[in-house]
């Protein structure tokens, strides 16, 4: 295990979150895509919002690019 590693997966804090209906069936879905624990999906969800939050506010643009290369601009509201 790299140096610090077991500091970054401590837990340091628990929260208690209820979730709307479209949030349940999207954990669902991912857990039965990726086979990853709620926990884990969770903590990945805020860790890529925060990024994606800094990054619009940055004045930066979400791209999606498919296999055959066109981009798409993607359009999100935080």
């Amino acid at each position: 295990m790299p140096a610090g590693e077991e500091n970054r997966s401590a837990v340091v804090d628990r929260v208690n979150v209820a979730l709307i209906a479209e949030a349940v069936e999207a954990l669902a879905k991912l857990q039965e895509r990726t086979g990853l624990k709620k926990v884990d999906l969770v903590n990945r969800a805020l860790l890529v919002y925060e990024f994606l939050d800094a990054e619009l506010k940055a004045g930066k643009q979400v791209l999606l690019r498919d296999q055959d290369g066109r981009d798409q601009l993607v359009k999100i509201f935080l």
